[in-house]
């Protein structure tokens, strides 16, 4: 698991559980874009650029996270005319959120773009190559066992942008990675994510509300899933 404030969470959601073994993007019934989106919220969460105040995302003034992807997402929260809640915001990123992220894995030699898209049960899919598999099994180590705090990253500096706010913690990424996988009634590696209180507990505020909020974008889209 990386613990850079600019890049780690989203991106391991991403791998371990956004795309599927074969590399494809899910499909949108499956709620995975929310997922997505919120491991996004989560990890500016957890590097101190937002909080919530009322059901409703706050941008903190100060520095901007390293990552190209979270930075788009801050300076869209912080030009919004409007305040929005949280489940507004989960919703409203998750359109582009894969090709966002996706984009700084390919930029950095993790992700390639398939040159053609493999079927799924209902219609064609979006499909990568995945170049590092060591990277995606660091994240899925990281997702099976929250309880491992080391540090499964590559250290390699992708950018000159000025340093960001310190790092979050390594428990509550990974109880943040976790969480949102038992959100989404993810299964990755063919395992089973619960929630147990102890890691729900180790998340802030701001990480449980936008955990509730995926849960409350995705609980429509049950109905759908028989």
């Amino acid at each position: 698991m990386q613990t850079d404030a600019g890049s780690g969470l989203a991106e391991d959601f991403l791998l371990a559980v956004y795309l599927d073994g074969h590399g494809r993007v899910p499909h949108y019934r499956t709620g995975l874009d929310f997922g997505l989106s919120a491991a996004m919220l989560m990890e500016l969460a957890l590097g101190g650029f937002i909080h919530t105040a009322d059901g409703y995302i706050v941008a903190d003034h100060g520095t901007d996270p390293r990552d190209p992807a979270l930075r788009e997402v801050l300076t869209r929260i912080r030009s919004s005319r409007t305040p929005r809640r949280t489940s507004e915001w989960v919703k409203t990123l998750s359109v582009n959120a894969h090709k966002q992220l996706s984009a700084g894995l390919i930029t950095h030699g993790v992700l390639a773009r398939a040159p053609r898209r493999l079927p799924l049960p209902t219609r064609p899919a979006r499909r990568y190559n995945l170049l590092q598999p060591t990277r995606r099994d660091a994240a899925l180590r990281s997702l099976n066992d929250p309880s491992d705090h080391s540090d499964h990253s590559d250290h390699s500096d992708h950018s000159t942008a000025p340093a960001a706010p310190a790092a979050p913690a390594a428990p509550a990424a990974l109880a943040a990675l976790a969480a949102l996988a038992s959100a989404c009634e993810a299964t990755p590696g063919g395992q089973e994510h619960s929630e147990p209180e102890a890691q729900l507990q180790s998340l802030s505020p701001t990480c449980r509300q936008i955990l509730n909020a995926v849960t409350d974008c995705i609980q429509p889209l049950k109905y759908t899933w028989d």
